[in-house]
């Protein structure tokens, strides 16, 4: 057939020496455009490759491996239906998973090994050629399929907030709201025992605070409920003050008396101004423990400050430890 085309171009040639060039350039075109036409008429092979997505998953199941995303198998047809193939943008090829069977593992999943090739005839018409060769690649598709479960589970607040000389926090951090639904995978729950948020990161800070921020992404296999939480915190202005407070003696010795030296020790403390109008005579507590005789073969005790009120700040001591004497019974 080719041979009868290049004596026809030769004929062409030989008469259109003698004729005018854009005629003769006309009649290549036309020539060529001939060629083409009986050429795209023959039946072809060729190696094709389509992106894949995977339908009908089985109900209440969500997909937890990467299977191939990509197939390529051989394309048998005609030249025309070829070149639309290879030219036209490529929708995926949809892979039906309704009608197969899963087994169920030890870890309560289902997994399945599918042949590519029982998709051939799918595949045909799906991007309309006559004939798909069996050589697919990959030849297997392996899916591995979890239950799909909804917990809910608390905020855990990522953040690094350092507050201006003389302010501190007044009260706790409010999250809201302090749980989310978070819908996903069964067995990759067993590890996640909360959702981050995003830092928050504020420096100097010295006034109250209201932030919305995003929340951390597991996976891709997680979805939840909220994309943000709103965080917030109270801030006061903290002054440093001191009290003196009696020193007391718990003891486990029986028909023990002891008497310290001094009776009162000083405390410096830093405490938000409302705070501290509600103090009282028992709003601290400082103490030296006997548990023993042999305690008292010591020239000094050692005191502990066993209570303080909430909100406080820092605070100091002027003692770390006290002289004592025995008193009689």
């Amino acid at each position: 057939m080719q041979n009868n085309i290049l004596k026809a171009l030769q004929y062409f040639r030989r008469i259109l020496s003698k004729i005018d060039l854009k005629i003769y350039a006309i009649c290549v075109l036309i020539s060529s455009f001939i060629w083409l036409i009986m050429t795209l008429s023959d039946n072809y092979t060729k190696r094709i490759e389509f992106p894949v997505s995977y339908s009908n998953f089985p109900e209440g199941m969500i997909l937890v491996n990467n299977p191939s995303n990509e197939i390529s198998f051989d394309v048998k047809s005609q030249g025309f239906e070829l070149a639309s193939v290879a030219i036209a943008n490529r929708d995926s090829i949809k892979i039906d998973l309704s009608s197969i069977e899963f087994r169920k593992t030890k870890y309560n999943r289902y997994v399945a090994a599918i042949a590519t090739r029982i998709f051939r005839y799918n595949i045909m018409n799906q991007i309309k050629v006559d004939d798909v060769g069996k050589d697919f690649k990959p030849d297997s598709l392996y899916l591995v399929f979890d239950s799909l479960v909804t917990k809910e589970l608390p905020i855990k607040l990522n953040s690094r907030i350092n507050f201006q000389k003389g302010y501190n926090k007044y009260g706790d951090f409010i999250i809201s709201p302090a749980t989310i639904k978070v819908k996903g995978p069964a067995l990759s729950f067993r590890k996640i025992k909360y959702i981050d948020t995003d830092s928050l990161i504020v420096n100097k800070l010295n006034s109250d605070l209201v932030k919305e921020i995003k929340l951390k992404k597991l996976d891709k296999y997680f979805s939840y409920s909220n994309k943000t939480v709103k965080v917030s915190v109270k801030t006061e202005r903290y002054s440093e003050f001191s009290l003196w407070v009696p020193v007391s003696v718990n003891s486990n010795v029986p028909n023990l008396k002891v008497k310290t030296f001094p009776s009162k020790v000083k405390i410096t403390f830093s405490m938000a101004l409302p705070d501290y109008k509600t103090l009282n005579d028992s709003s601290f507590k400082v103490a030296v423990q006997l548990d023993s005789l042999d305690l008292l073969q010591q020239n000094k005790l050692i005191l502990k400050l066993i209570k303080k009120p909430e909100g406080v700040g820092f605070t100091d001591m002027n003692a770390e430890t006290v002289d004592y004497i025995l008193l009689d019974k």
